[in-house]
């Protein structure tokens, strides 16, 4: 393949210079770093024999990632993107043997990844939620909200599981950190206030809403039943209580919702006016159902449950409302436990939910790392219903193209092969590059046309970058050798690229991969 090269005095002139454009391309210019350096001839290839495969298929957008194992979704939309946290089930596998049970215990952080167009999902932090809360010995199952405060900025409240023995919070100006521990000890332990006298078997799994008056309310408990006038179906273990207006106290007593068939997984919901708890069944007979006041069937084993009330603080307001989700194995995927959260974004309700789908691709032995997928779920506002959903491979439809002339961060995609991401200092990047792994992108609009690529790198290697498959159309590289420095590499590209493309990058070398952009520079 020929290359053109562009020298860098000629490339610092035309990004000073106003573009006009050549027929039907806009110009644009490179905005990701003022100090481009040239790709160089230095002989580098990807090996065609080499290619990694992916834990995540092809033409699949779930689970959202194909590098980590993460699980109990949570939510918050800011900005126009959507930012959802899970129970970061890689620090298990990466402490055990790869082949072993996922026992939790040791986690003790929680994986941030965000998107705006549903389908290309950034990686943008790892919390070291027990570095940070160091009383906590695991963190697990949070629930994330946030609120605008008095001077317009948003502050955000992170509420975790420390194992089965209590709940935290964390806090922040930002929904990816610093995050900050306001209480240094737990919110609610089987000590705090009611549950000294009536404990709940798990002290685990918040659920957080904040309604429309601004009051917060969280939910949480697991397990077992705990008194002898409690059993499978009225386990006793929901309880519920108002948050002060700090968001890290109580407001009011903890009460006991009547959840039929109560086992783990609380998320809260407001909607119309209403507060939606949704909840994971347990694994009890349900010959008992009969004998409860409702129209809808009994919920099958591990599945995903909603009751509803306009008065959270009575337990008599409290109305079951049906299953809506299944567990995986309904679907096709392995038998697991179950953790949803619903969650509105843009036009869609979307149900965020777990399996073992990535493990499954693997192939692997072990058992119990989960991964997260997202669906789209149907859910009437007037009547606060919600329509039983499924889980797919297929996962949802791309609502908006990704900008191909923005500054993108390598660690945003759709599946990947091969690589692992990493955070240092100020940087979030790809790392663990070997010769044919790759990553992808779906959807990139290039406009009328995009022929020039710039990459910030550290190390030494080749990026090519190619069309719509793995394998597909090569219309450019870079190669470089950095040393220990990052730096911005730019090239031509073989041919004006436009239109909207799959976009594959595909890497040979021993480097680190930070961002990149696209621009159209017209030729003098």
């Amino acid at each position: 393949m020929k290359k053109r090269i562009i020298c860098l005095m000629t490339i610092a002139t035309m990004i000073g210079a106003t573009l006009t454009g050549c027929g039907n391309a806009e110009a644009s210019d490179f905005t990701i770093s003022k100090d481009l350096v040239d790709t160089q001839e230095l002989g580098y290839s990807v090996p065609s024999d080499t290619m990694t495969e992916s834990n995540k298929y092809i033409g699949e957008n779930n689970p959202i990632s194909s590098v980590t194992f993460f699980a109990d979704p949570t939510s918050v939309e800011y900005n126009g993107r959507l930012y959802v946290y899970g129970t970061n089930d890689s620090e298990q596998y990466d402490a055990g043997t790869g082949t072993d049970e996922n026992t939790y215990g040791s986690i003790g952080s929680l994986v941030c990844y965000s998107t705006d167009d549903m389908v290309n999902w950034t990686y943008e932090c790892t919390i070291e939620v027990t570095d940070i809360a160091t009383w906590a010995g695991c963190s697990w199952a949070p629930s994330i909200v946030s609120r605008e405060k008095s001077n317009g900025k948003t502050e955000f409240f992170l509420y975790f599981a420390n194992s089965s023995g209590g709940i935290g919070v964390l806090t922040s100006d930002s929904p990816t950190g610093p995050w900050t521990d306001p209480l240094g000890e737990a919110l609610i332990t089987n000590s705090t206030a009611e549950l000294a006298n009536d404990p709940v078997y798990w002290c685990f799994d918040p659920g957080v809403v904040i309604d429309d008056d601004g009051v917060g309310w969280l939910v949480f408990g697991g397990g077992s039943a705990v008194h002898d006038d409690e059993d499978g179906m009225y386990t006793g273990n929901c309880r519920l209580v108002k948050l002060g207006s700090d968001m890290i106290s109580l407001d009011s007593e903890i009460i006991k919702i009547p959840a039929v068939y109560h086992f783990e997984a609380n998320e809260l919901n407001y909607i119309n006016g209403t507060y939606v708890l949704t909840y994971c069944s347990n694994y009890e007979d349900r010959y008992k159902w009969d004998s409860y006041d409702s129209d809808e069937e009994s919920p099958t084993t591990c599945s995903m449950v909603y009751m509803t009330s306009t008065d959270p603080l009575d337990p008599d307001s409290w109305v079951y409302g049906g299953e809506y989700l299944s567990n995986p194995s309904r679907y096709g995927f392995s038998f697991s436990n179950n953790h949803s959260h619903l969650q509105k974004f843009g036009d869609n309700y979307y149900i965020l939910y777990q399996t073992v789908m990535l493990l499954d691709n693997m192939g692997s032995s072990a058992s119990g790392y989960r991964s997260i997928g997202v669906d789209v779920i149907e859910v009437d506002e007037d009547t606060v219903t919600i329509s039983p959903a499924t889980m797919t491979r297929e996962g949802v439809e791309q609502i908006k193209d990704l900008d191909a002339f923005s500054v993108n961060q390598a660690e945003t995609a759709v599946t990947t092969a091969g690589i692992t991401y990493f955070t240092s200092e100020d940087r979030t990047f790809i790392t663990s590059i070997s010769d044919g792994d790759w990553s992808a992108v779906s959807s990139v609009d290039f406009g009328n046309g995009a022929n020039a690529f710039a990459a910030t790198v550290r190390g030494k290697g080749i990026i090519e970058i190619r069309l719509d498959s793995a394998d597909g159309t090569v219309v450019g590289n870079i190669q470089f050798n950095t040393g220990s420095d990052f730096e911005t590499i730019v090239c031509t590209l073989d041919k004006t690229v436009s239109g909207t493309h799959d976009l594959y990058f595909v890497f040979g070398g021993s480097f680190v991969f930070d961002e990149w952009q696209f621009a159209y520079i017209e030729n003098e």
